[in-house]
């Protein structure tokens, strides 16, 4: 079974016509660019919510003095009678926390002694990383070991632990 085309078949209705396509083709591509260049404009505006570091604490860190009184309000809120000792260290020990969390823009409410050792060390940042977890280390002993089967807990004061946190405060860079 042969198919015979007329030469007239190919020049009339044989013809592929090519401008109906070709106009889609132009018109998808168009579309494609308006709405590259609507996303481009889109994704390269400010971000509208604050950076991490506006919303971490209550001072920036280079307000020591703040630091300072907030320290000295726990040790002699616990002098005074209103504080437990186990309260001071927990107080003072999230002081450190939220210094050094207003301090790197990164939450460190929750972080332990290995997350803190886990921590990518520069030469900027080795000296208060080892700062922070030396500080931190010193407050597990006061703040959860018991007093009585523990000479570290036992001997440890509020005061000295506020010294620590001054400490801190004061050496970090």
């Amino acid at each position: 079974m042969t198919f015979l085309l007329a030469e007239e078949d190919l020049t009339v209705r044989g013809q592929i016509h090519f401008e109906n396509g070709l106009v889609a083709t132009i018109v998808a591509c168009l579309l494609g660019i308006v709405i590259l260049i609507a996303l481009t404009v889109w994704l390269s505006r400010p971000s509208s919510r604050p950076s991490r570091n506006d919303d971490r604490g209550r001072h920036a860190p280079a307000e020591k003095s703040v630091w300072h009184q907030r320290i000295e309000d726990i040790v002699s809120r616990h002098a005074a009678g209103e504080l437990e000792r186990e309260e001071a260290f927990a107080l003072l020990a999230a002081t450190v926390r939220d210094f050094v969390s207003s301090a790197t823009g990164t939450d460190m409410s929750n972080q332990t002694l290995t997350d803190i050792e886990a921590m990518p060390r520069t030469t900027g940042n080795q000296q208060n990383l080892t700062l922070l977890r030396q500080t931190i280390e010193a407050f597990y002993p006061p703040e959860f070991a018991d007093a009585e089967h523990n000479r570290i807990a036992k001997d440890a004061t509020v005061e000295q632990a506020g010294e620590w946190v001054v400490h801190l405060v004061e050496r970090w860079r």
